[in-house]
């Protein structure tokens, strides 16, 4: 009876001490970062973009002003940063509802509508998105990019009809901005994400009965993705 040739298993190396340390190191400077991005969002919300300042900034997130500066050399990096978190969470919101709708002016709706509701559900969140948008180019380009395909979509179904797709993509998104604005200072009528969304639709060339309809829709459960 002849033996069958074993396979050598595969060697793996221990992890070493050094090595957990730097996981850990790693680990440890993310959540640092997060911290001051989170800390500079809060202020942003209250005070505005011009009003942040590197010691102010340490004092809010309750480090050193050394630890500040080893993140962050200046104001616009910190504005960099809390753009790119902010079409981070955006981005991962839209990607999470608008599974499985395949419908270009559904999908449009749902972004426009999240954007609305969130600002109800924390104004603190909208009052950092709507004072970064104005001086950042990251979450801008995120915020165009991720509707971008959503009108193309409807475009190519028929669903919209425009005389220039990068001026319709400027008037969907500044019309969102300006609502979450106007909900900020108080203006909260019933069904207002619907009512925007409804407006935004109209605007892109949709047959009335349909965009009301579109803009009435339940939205998606937001915890499908959770």
């Amino acid at each position: 009876m002849t033996q069958k040739n074993k396979l050598p298993k595969a060697e793996t190396s221990p992890i070493t001490g050094e090595e957990k340390a730097l996981t850990r190191g790693h680990k440890k400077k993310a959540r640092t970062r997060q911290s001051l991005v989170e800390a500079a969002l809060r202020i942003y919300a209250q005070k505005g973009i011009g009003e942040l300042h590197l010691n102010e900034l340490a004092e809010e997130a309750q480090v050193s002003n050394g630890t500040v500066y080893n993140y962050f050399r200046s104001r616009e990096e910190v504005l960099d940063a809390v753009g790119v978190e902010l079409a981070s969470q955006f981005s991962l919101k839209v990607s999470t509802l608008s599974q499985g709708i395949d419908n270009g002016a559904e999908r449009l709706s749902v972004g426009v509508r999240m954007f609305i509701e969130q600002t109800l559900q924390d104004p603190l969140w909208a009052s950092a998105v709507v004072c970064v948008y104005q001086y950042d180019q990251n979450i801008r380009s995120a915020v165009v990019n991720s509707l971008r395909h959503d009108l193309q979509l409807g475009l190519q179904q028929g669903h919209f009809h425009v005389a220039n797709e990068d001026i319709a993509m400027r008037m969907v998104t500044a019309s969102t901005m300006g609502v979450m604005t106007a909900v900020l200072d108080g203006c909260k009528p019933d069904n207002v994400d619907s009512i925007v969304a409804e407006s935004v639709l109209l605007s892109l060339g949709m047959e009335r009965g349909a965009a009301k309809r579109v803009a009435y829709l339940p939205l998606p459960d937001s915890s499908c993705g959770e």
